[in-house]
């Protein structure tokens, strides 16, 4: 029998991934586990050196109600960040090697910028550690909330319907929220799933509440965590 495998982002974000799945022989349930709702907000970006982006989302809800100067210098974090502000016609200055907080912080600071201005969107569950390591450096960071992360209505019937017949194998995490969602809607036994996960950050969330991660994805994109599922099955 094929193996059942779980998608858990925001129904748009699985879509792609639930065919290419399929199309591979596996079995594929769509649950949405996070919802991502908007926060009204207003800034004046013309007041800021640098704007950070962590993730699309970011960039899709500041980019909705806010325009960028042509001065400000614009970072991203993740192939898909820089990806969803390009669809907008804009360039990222900066990127890091590697789509992790620990390293595009270091790369950053490499830059040897001095007293810099930055405005840092970000989700009401987003880590504060960008903000805490430029701050002690003698930058000044401003954090705007620009969307809320909470789980769906309907996610926890959702899921019992998807395990009605078949138990899930593997269940792919694209963030801590959606990881921390499924913790409180499941009531089967969870050892007996094999967690993947996109990143580390999502894997370090899995970890803190005691369960193992049986893949993580390579380049920290769905693509790359896709193509082990499927090279490893």
């Amino acid at each position: 029998m094929a193996k059942h495998v779980l998608l858990t982002r925001e129904k748009a974000k699985n879509q792609p991934w639930a065919d290419i799945l399929r199309e591979a022989g596996f079995q594929v349930s769509e649950v949405p586990m996070i919802e991502t709702v908007a926060k009204e907000m207003s800034c004046e970006a013309d007041d800021y050196d640098w704007i950070i982006f962590t993730s699309a989302n970011t960039v899709d809800h500041f980019l909705r109600t806010n325009q960028l100067s042509p001065n400000i210098h614009i970072a991203t974090i993740g192939a898909k960040t820089t990806e969803a502000l390009q669809k907008r016609n804009f360039t990222a200055h900066f990127q890091p090697s590697a789509y992790t907080t620990d390293v595009f912080i270091e790369e950053w600071l490499d830059l040897k910028l001095q007293n810099q201005k930055i405005l840092l969107p970000k989700s009401d569950k987003s880590r504060n550690e960008i903000a805490q390591q430029l701050t002690k450096k003698g930058h000044e960071v401003t954090e705007i909330i620009s969307y809320e992360t909470k789980l769906p209505n309907e996610a926890k019937q959702m899921l019992s319907c998807a395990t009605k017949e078949h138990p899930i194998d593997i269940a792919i995490f694209a963030s801590p929220s959606a990881w921390h969602h499924f913790l409180a809607c499941y009531t089967r036994t969870i050892s007996e799933i094999e967690i993947a996960s996109i990143g580390p950050v999502t894997t370090q969330a899995i970890h803190d509440s005691g369960y193992d991660v049986f893949y993580e994805a390579e380049v920290y994109t769905m693509q790359s965590l896709c193509e082990q599922l499927i090279r490893r099955n």
